[in-house]
């Protein structure tokens, strides 16, 4: 059963801001409070269990009118693959240290809070939610700090790894770093709410999860001229919020810590381990979290495929075999707007590459590419292998290679102009490089939101487009607007993925237009330098990884932090082969990929072991996996023996070694 009630600002219910002798942050509001009995509705599952992981999203009483628990519960719900392990190897039902499933199928009974971080206009509501378990341990005090990845809500990551700190009875603490699912449908002029209810926006008042920046006549000018769109926190909040990721992650620290010791006076950062970890955008947050510090509130970190993105030093060598890459990687939306040129063109170079046919127009792309001068070759086959010669070139491993297709499938357009719109502060009324948010019809035509889309949308949306019906709109295309993957482009007249706006987006990334100087500014504000200022740290990455390829990230993270924390650097970096940024169980994925989620939790379980035992981190290393094999869509169960553990003590043929930020990678 859950139990919930508001407690409204909490400026307000403190009276002037003290509890206990401990001031509240002036930056904390709108705390909801609930009590889960770990039986009809828990921590972890929201009453699922483990086992329905494994089956359909949950559904909705009624979708037009979904409850407050219901938003939760399919927002938690996460697509696990027991043919990868899950609960077999690892999950909430497992007993990470005898392998055997618990009894309480994954449940975890106690309370959760709600709050927003915000300058008091409503303007950057940086989400968080604590997790407290009724078993919390107050004889070892800890708590994990998360933030969450991609642009997803607060509960994404609860059943992928979160559950790991909740089984070592320490407090978990979420923020959706200002990226999470908060979207403005401007035509019903409706909105988010923290808990997910989307209602009128006037009534939401500055407790909106995001809200557009433009009033009622603003928008309804927009709306005149360019129908049925919507705007989305990720997008358009207009706040850069990357360049706070490190500081949401440590007020999410403060925000529990306020919490935990209104419970318990004796919960207090001198006696509690402090972790923070995370994946994908999250894992860039850890870090970044990690290099501002100056409170020490962080006893260790544990990134998993961290979307960092440094300050450029040249100083900074990784070299692998015999390929030598100077510098510290390249920014996202470098690699991104690179790879959105010509990943399409690519799939068709690679031999039994997965989901190809979901790449219809690859032909049509490496025509354009050859008109617009970006391509010699003159044959398909040629192109292709152009293409994919440049990828290589650019950076991407061959064994990245197997992901072209899904990876473009997934949705490299709306990353790229989601990013290029975040970064470069822009409007939803500047539709970027002539492209818009909307719901379509079959032909990629806008048309107002589903009513049940609308409704359910905190749920089941990943913090921007693609999401249901909505997706990114090429107002371009010269039969009127369209979704951008179906569209025509204005300049070749074929259906190419909108090469033009492929084009324009990359220019903003390498030109120098007004527009352009304010995308790289926003970068600016936030890249890495690598200080960690020796904090035990590990960073976990796959080999295969084609949305955060390593050498983009954690390769040159760890030569710049090995230049400036020298020899206090306490970091570590394992990297897996046969891991890929999804872990996908998609036929041609199965046989061929392990997931990284094992790795992550193995980490974990190593710093703690460290924090709590002064055990000795592991070395950097390479992880050599096997792959599951047989095939594509029947590969046979993962077992243990498909994936060894990480090394006390690597091989030497296996070993990442760094001195002075030269990185040298086993091949």
């Amino acid at each position: 059963m859950m139990k919930t009630f508001c407690v409204g600002s909490l400026a307000l219910l403190l009276s002037g801001g003290a509890y206990a002798g401990q001031p509240a942050p002036a930056w904390l509001h709108e705390q909801q409070v609930a009590h889960y009995d770990g039986k009809t509705d828990d921590l972890v599952t929201a009453g699922l269990g483990a086992e329905a992981m494994m089956g359909a999203p949950p559904s909705f009483a009624d979708a037009l009118h979904p409850t407050v628990q219901e938003l939760r519960r399919a927002a938690i719900f996460f697509r696990a693959s027991k043919g990868q392990g899950y609960g077999r190897l690892f999950g909430p039902n497992v007993d990470q240290e005898t392998g055997k499933l618990l009894d309480d199928g994954g449940k975890i009974a106690g309370d959760e809070i709600l709050a927003f971080a915000d300058d008091r206009d409503g303007k950057q509501n940086v989400a968080m939610l604590l997790q407290i378990p009724e078993n919390l341990a107050t004889d070892r005090r800890c708590l994990i700090a998360i933030p969450v990845n991609g642009s997803s809500s607060l509960f994404r990551d609860m059943v992928d790894f979160g559950y790991w700190g909740l089984r070592h009875r320490c407090a978990v603490v979420y923020n959706d770093k200002g990226h999470g699912n908060g979207f403005h449908l401007l035509e019903t002029d409706s909105v988010n709410l923290i808990d997910g209810r989307q209602v009128p926006a006037q009534d939401a008042g500055a407790a909106a999860h995001f809200r557009a920046d433009l009033d009622d006549a603003a928008r309804s000018s927009f709306l005149a001229a360019w129908p049925h769109r919507v705007a989305f926190k990720a997008a358009h909040s207009k706040q850069n919020p990357e360049k706070d990721w490190g500081t949401d992650l440590l007020r999410s620290v403060e925000f529990a810590f306020f919490e935990l010791a209104k419970r318990d006076p004796g919960f207090i950062r001198e006696n509690t381990i402090v972790i923070a970890t995370g994946s994908s955008n999250g894992g860039g947050a850890v870090l970044y979290g990690a290099e501002k510090d100056q409170q020490h509130l962080l006893d260790g970190v544990v990134a998993r495929e961290p979307q960092v993105q440094l300050k450029p030093d040249d100083r900074v060598v990784v070299t692998r075999g015999s390929m030598e890459r100077r510098g510290t990687g390249r920014t996202l939306l470098d690699y991104f707007s690179f790879g959105n040129l010509y990943q399409p063109c690519a799939v068709l170079a690679v031999p039994d590459i997965p989901l190809k046919d979901r790449v219809p127009y690859a032909a049509n792309r490496c025509q354009s590419l050859h008109d617009k001068g970006l391509l010699t070759a003159t044959t398909l086959d040629g192109q292709a292998h152009e293409a994919l010669d440049r990828m290589h070139a650019y950076g991407w491993d061959g064994e990245t290679d197997v992901g072209h297709a899904f990876g473009y499938f997934v949705a490299p357009d709306a990353t790229a102009t989601k990013y290029v719109n975040d970064h470069g502060r822009f409007d939803v009324r500047d539709r970027v490089c002539g492209y818009s948010y909307a719901a379509t019809d079959a032909d990629g035509r806008p048309v107002a939101v589903p009513p049940a889309l609308a409704a359910t949308i905190f749920s089941v949306a990943p913090g921007g487009a693609p999401a249901g019906a909505i997706d990114v709109i090429n107002d371009n295309d010269p039969t009127g607007p369209r979704r951008s993957w179906l569209s025509v482009s204005p300049s070749t007249g074929r259906q190419d993925f909108d090469l033009d706006g492929a084009v324009c987006i990359r220019d903003l990334v390498t030109g120098s237009s007004p527009d352009a100087k304010r995308v790289k500014a926003g970068i600016d504000e936030f890249l890495a330098s690598g200080h960690l200022h020796g904090l035990p740290t590990i960073i976990v990455h796959g080999r295969s990884d084609d949305r955060v390829p390593a050498g983009f990230s954690s390769r040159p993270y760890l030569g710049l932090n090995s230049i400036v924390d020298g020899e206090d650097s306490n970091l570590r970096y394992i990297e897996v082969t046969n891991a890929e940024h999804f872990g996908t169980d998609l036929p041609g994925f199965d046989t061929r990929m392990v997931p990284l989620t094992l790795y992550h939790l193995r980490a974990l379980d190593q710093m703690w072991a460290h924090l709590t035992s002064k055990a000795a981190l592991p070395p950097s290393q390479i992880v050599r996996t096997t792959p599951r094999g047989g095939e594509p869509g029947k590969a046979p169960p993962l077992q243990s023996s498909n994936v060894p553990p990480i090394s006390a003590s690597p091989s030497e043929a296996d070993r990442i070694s760094v001195e002075k930020g030269r990185v040298r990678m086993p091949d």
